[in-house]
Order: C-alpha cells, then sequence, then structure tokens
C-alpha cells in the first residue's frame, strides 16, 4: 500500500490557572510533596513531620483506614490486612484484597493521594487544590490514565503528569543554575526502571529518548536477598508461612538498605523455632542480585541507541531514585556507562522537587517562566493493516516512540479487497510488530463509496498531545467524510457510573485522623516486633504495651507521653 506523511505541532493553550498547585512524587515504595514557594522546591512534611509517606495502606480492627509509616509497621503483624508495591499494578484490572475487602490499585492509590493532600492542606494552611504527579516515563496509557483516575478519586485535579526522569532533570538543572547540557537520567526506585536523555538548551529541556522496566526495581534486590537467604539455611521460601515470609523480606530490605552505608550486614530472624542468619557484602551482593543487574544494562543501551548518542556525548550521568543510593548500582552504571555518576543531588527527592518545580511553572513563576519542559512520546502508536504477501495482520506505526509532544502525524491507506466500502481501524500502543502484542487502545470504523483493491480511501491521522490525550481522525478521500475519536485504552476506561461508584465508596471509608497517627505507629511498631521477638522479649513487649494503652484508655496526657517514653525506649533496645 502507498501513503503519504505529514506532521504538524499542536499549540495547546492553557485552560486553567489554579494558584494552588503542589508537585507530587506517586513512588512505590514512598511519596512525597513538594511546593515551590520562595523561589525554591520546598518538602512538604507529613503529619508525623516526616519528608517520606510510605505508600502502604491497611485496614485495621475497627475498619478504619492507615495510611503510611503506622500501615508500613503492620505489613509484618497484619499481612492480610495490609498493601504496598500497589503502583506496580497500576492500569491492570486487578483488585488487592484487604481484610475481606477488594481495592483496585487506583483505589489505593488515591488514599496515598489524599494524605498528602490532607498533609500538604495543614503545612500550607490552604486547601490543594491541583497538583503535577509524576510517572515512570515508561508508563503506558493503562498506568497514566490510571494515576489520573486515582487523583480525581482523592479529590485531586491533575491536567498534566510529568515523566519521573524529566522531574529529576529540573531538579538537578535547579541546582546548577539552567545551563546547557545533555544527560542521561537513571531514575531507579522501588518498582521501576527509567532511562532518559535529556537535552538542555537556552532553558528549553528536551527529552530526546527513554527506555525502561516497568517491573525492575528495589523490591527485586529484596526477593533475591530474600530467596539467598531461604536457600543458605536450607529453606523452601514457597513452604513459609505468610507471616515468615513478611519477615524475611523486611530483614532482606533492611540489609539491603545497611550496605547503601556498611560494607557488610546480617539477618537474623527466628523461623520455626529456630534462629538463622546470614551475612551479606557488596561483592556478595552483586553475585546474589545478578539477574536484577543484568535487566539494569538493556534499558541503558536502549536509550542512548533511541537518542542516536554515544555515551561521550553525555554530559553528566544523574542518579535518582531509592535503589540508586546502593553503591554497587553506583558501580555498575560506571562499569556499563565508563563515566562517575553524579552524586550531589538527593536521589529520593529528587522527582518530587522537579515536580515541585513543574508545579511552580505551571503557576506561572516569574523565576521560571522562561523555562520550557518538552516531553515525547515513549510508545509507538499505530494502526493494524493487512500484509499483501503474508496475508497476516501487522503494525503500521503513525507516531514513532520517542516523538516530540505535542505532535500529530497522517498516514493513507488503501482498500484490501474490491468493491471495499468499509474500512476498519484498530489502535494499538507498543513496539511489537504483531498488533495483538501491544496495548490495544481502541478502533474506528468508517464507511466511504465502493473502492478498488489497492486504490486510497482514507486518510488516518493521530494526534497526541502533551497531557497524554490522543485523538484520532480518520477521512475519506472519495467523499470527504470526517471522523474522530478521543482514544482512551478500553481496559482500564472506567464509565462514568464505574467512576461515580468507586468516589462513593472512598467517600465512605473510615480514614484514621492524622492526629492519632503518633500513638498508632506506636502500637503498630510494637505489634510488628512482638512477632519477631523471642519468648522472654514477648513478655516485656506485653507489659510494656498493656501500660500504654491503659494510659491511652485514661485519656491523661501525662501519662501517655510516660508510657510512650518507655514503650518505645524498649522497642529501640529490643530492634537494634
Amino acid at each position: 500500500m502507498s501513503r503519504n506523511v505529514h506532521e504538524h505541532k499542536i499549540n495547546i493553550s492553557e485552560l486553567r490557572v489554579i494558584m494552588n498547585y503542589i508537585g507530587i512524587d506517586l513512588g512505590t515504595t514512598n511519596s512525597l510533596a513538594v511546593c515551590y514557594r520562595n523561589e525554591k522546591a520546598e518538602i512538604i512534611k507529613n503529619s508525623l513531620g516526616d519528608n517520606y509517606l510510605p505508600s502502604v495502606v491497611s485496614i485495621d480492627d475497627n475498619g478504619e483506614i492507615l495510611v503510611g509509616r503506622v500501615a508500613k509497621e503492620r505489613l509484618i503483624s497484619h499481612p492480610s490486612a495490609t498493601a504496598a508495591e500497589f503502583k506496580r499494578i497500576m492500569g491492570l484490572r486487578q483488585t488487592v484484597t484487604l481484610s475481606g475487602r477488594s481495592f483496585s490499585p487506583e483505589e489505593l492509590s488515591s488514599l496515598v493521594l489524599r494524605r498528602i493532600k490532607e498533609d500538604a492542606e495543614a503545612y500550607l494552611g490552604e486547601p490543594v487544590t491541583e497538583a503535577v504527579i509524576s510517572v515512570p516515563a515508561y508508563f503506558d496509557d493503562n498506568c497514566r490514565t490510571a494515576t489520573k483516575l486515582a487523583a480525581k478519586l482523592s479529590g485531586i485535579y491533575v491536567e498534566r503528569l510529568v515523566n519521573e526522569p524529566s522531574a529529576a532533570a529540573l531538579a538537578y538543572q535547579a541546582r546548577h543554575g539552567f545551563g546547557d547540557g545533555t544527560y542521561m537520567i537513571v531514575d531507579f526506585g522501588g518498582g521501576t526502571l527509567d532511562i532518559s536523555i535529556v537535552d538542555s538548551f537556552d532553558s528549553v529541556m528536551e527529552i530526546l529518548a527513554v527506555a525502561g522496566d516497568n517491573h525492575l526495581g528495589g523490591k527485586d534486590f529484596n526477593e533475591a536477598i530474600a530467596y539467598y537467604f531461604c536457600k543458605e539455611n536450607g529453606i523452601d521460601m514457597n513452604t513459609l508461612s505468610p507471616d515468615d515470609k513478611a519477615i524475611v523480606y523486611r530483614l532482606a530490605e533492611e540489609c539491603k538498605i545497611s550496605l547503601t552505608t556498611q560494607p557488610m550486614a546480617m539477618m537474623i530472624a527466628n523461623i520455626g523455632g529456630k534462629q538463622l542468619s546470614l551475612t551479606l557484602d557488596n561483592n556478595k551482593l552483586i553475585e546474589v542480585c545478578s539477574a536484577v543487574f543484568e535487566r539494569v544494562a538493556s534499558p541503558v543501551r536502549k536509550a542512548l541507541h533511541d537518542s542516536r548518542l554515544s555515551i561521550d556525548d553525555i554530559d553528566d550521568i544523574i542518579l535518582v531514585g531509592g535503589s540508586c543510593k546502593m553503591p554497587t548500582v553506583r558501580a555498575f552504571i560506571e562499569k556499563i556507562t565508563g563515566k562517575r555518576p553524579c552524586t550531589d543531588i538527593d536521589p529520593d527527592t529528587a522527582i518530587a522537587q522537579g515536580a515541585g518545580i513543574f508545579a511552580g511553572i505551571k503557576d506561572r513563576n516569574d523565576k521560571l517562566k522562561d523555562i520550557i519542559l518538552t516531553d515525547i512520546c515513549p510508545f509507538s502508536l499505530g494502526t493494524d493493516v493487512l500484509d499483501i504477501q503474508s496475508r497476516e495482520s501487522v503494525m503500521d506505526f503513525i507516531i514513532d516512540r520517542n516523538s516530540p509532544l505535542p505532535t500529530s502525524r497522517e498516514h493513507i491507506y488503501s482498500a484490501v479487497n474490491d468493491g471495499q466500502t468499509v474500512s476498519k481501524f484498530k489502535f494499538y500502543q507498543g513496539e511489537s510488530r504483531v498488533p495483538s502484542r501491544n496495548l490495544y487502545i481502541g478502533e474506528l470504523c468508517v464507511k466511504h463509496p465502493p473502492a478498488r483493491k489497492h486504490q486510497p480511501t482514507c486518510t488516518a491521522r493521530m494526534t497526541y498531545d502533551i497531557n497524554g490525550i490522543l485523538v484520532v481522525d480518520v477521512t475519506t478521500l472519495a467523499d470527504n467524510k470526517h471522523y474522530s475519536h478521543v482514544m482512551l485504552s478500553s481496559s482500564n476506561n472506567m464509565s462514568d457510573e464505574e467512576i461515580n461508584t468507586a468516589l462513593k465508596k472512598m467517600e465512605t471509608l473510615k480514614i484514621s485522623p492524622a492526629d492519632k497517627e503518633e500513638n498508632r505507629l506506636l502500637i503498630a511498631r510494637a505489634e510488628r516486633i512482638y512477632e519477631e521477638a523471642l519468648p522472654e522479649e514477648r513478655y516485656m513487649i506485653d507489659n510494656a504495651l498493656g501500660s500504654f494503652k491503659a494510659a491511652l484508655n485514661m485519656q491523661n496526657n501525662r501519662r501517655i507521653h510516660e508510657a510512650a517514653e518507655d514503650l518505645a525506649a524498649l522497642l529501640d533496645n529490643l530492634e537494634y
């Protein structure tokens, strides 16, 4: 078939200007928020005075929703009532069951966002109505739509999502004065890996290429260490109870974190009445996690290939995300690139700071008014066509991956049979030549006058804007009829009725008030340590916890303070 290709840029005008903007890093492991004020990105502390809110949700015995550190402490003591790492299944038609109640990953994420919104409003002293949320650059249409839905369920309006590496580049540039340069951003978090090539010139930051893995992150290191621990101690991981498995995973994570600052770390667990142990150093960690490191190398090479640059063209490598704090990760990136990465920005907060800066750009802050952040389409978009020789359905890519946004391209399509009067277009997102292996995002069926085989019948145009909205336009050539449709992935596109039902569900949930969090956190921590404690230690925890709960029931602030200090001191002694 023959086709002509035309391209032009779409001008997108701002439709809303809301002053109460914040930036949110909605992470797999932790989430945090940033506002832009006093000409800088400022981290918003939560109700416990922390920068980070663990992305964990739990339901207590009274049916109240717990979010953050309190919920994280319950991962071991109440595993069937607690959920974490649900960002990994965002955009999938999957549910998570907590205490017999079913939640979608979007609903769980909305609970995290709601707590962030409440903390931000308390911190800023004014309502927060709008946000910029960062997402992995390699998130597909399903995942992006799901993130916006989560925000809607939480009561936050989100017009624009910003790619996490783009946000990291903004944070880097803010620190270094928004100069010119070309950078590789390695964003390696708890559940996703993104590699981006970013070019900065004359206050314009342009994404040249992205590559990544939506199912690779710190969790994979934890799993590798946990399985090695079991192997070395002669245990089959699959035979462990959920409680024991949760203990091993937590200890594996703590071991990994310890190795970021210490040359050696030890895991000790009481399982099945036996005390089991494992000692690791970073050299052994590289061996244990070799399969994880192999998966890191591929997106690095792909991003360079797609950008048509060599590593010598890269001025700096910027590491962000919690996993980049690991010395082994830094050493591995240096080994495969030959360049020592930059370490002068905080990997944990860089993305949130960048999202906060972008919120300042959206809010038209005078200091940031000249900065322009462009974006790209991380996946190819196209339609299925019939291959004349093989007679099989294959992809015709209309918008190629890494195309700058906004963009619009069209192809001309021909009839495949004599007398054809209908042309059906199925649209997909992905890189496979086989349409069924890509993400189906919708279809459009058009009628036209009878056409001869191979006669051009229609033009199909795909327009993709900076906010991730995809519009498909098909025009018949013979009678100039025009068909247009806004494409939303059918596998994740909730109806208005479903969204309203979800909103009502969120409204009926009893959310634990922030002012009770410190006490709840202490109780949850005691219950978690109790699960791992020896019999004589459990006796001490029982006594101290009983005294603390009695003081809470008496509502005597002095007694509560004293009992809390005693319990915390005991737990510190047992844990460390």
